[in-house]
């Protein structure tokens, strides 16, 4: 089942980072047609190493070192998790990977991709997790 959500959002790929924001209940990455909104737990590793994230704040950046990722790409899209919860994770051109950690069962993060030239931002593609997958 979950496989078939990547392909879909796989036909999407690439997208460009274009703004990050951040505020007290999460982060935001987004571009011109998609956005990415999370409110739990995350981290960026690099080559195994964890780049940015929230407790490696630097000079008490709201923003944790996110603006780093602003002018990659994603250009692959994963899960992960445990049992019958699962986070999505996306790979940018870089070699960046955020992961996304959720600690609730009910939804903690949003990726939104909208049709190219809509300028009003109307999804045609909207996964909430952590998705439950009891169908494998």
């Amino acid at each position: 089942m979950m496989e078939s959500v990547l392909e879909e959002i796989r036909r999407f790929l690439p997208l460009s980072v274009t703004t990050v924001e951040a505020d007290s209940d999460g982060i935001c990455l987004q571009g011109d047609r998609w956005r990415l909104r999370i409110n739990t737990s995350w981290r960026v590793t690099e080559g195994g190493q964890i780049t940015i994230s929230p407790s490696l704040t630097r000079d008490g950046s709201s923003f944790y070192g996110l603006e780093d990722l602003v002018g990659d790409e994603v250009v692959d899209v994963g899960i992960q998790g445990v049992q019958f919860r699962q986070d999505l994770y996306v790979v940018t051109r870089e070699g960046r990977i955020l992961e996304i950690f959720s600690d609730f069962p009910y939804g903690e993060w949003l990726l939104s991709i909208s049709d190219m030239g809509d300028e009003r931002r109307i999804p045609i593609f909207d996964l909430e997790g952590p998705v439950s997958d009891v169908a494998q």
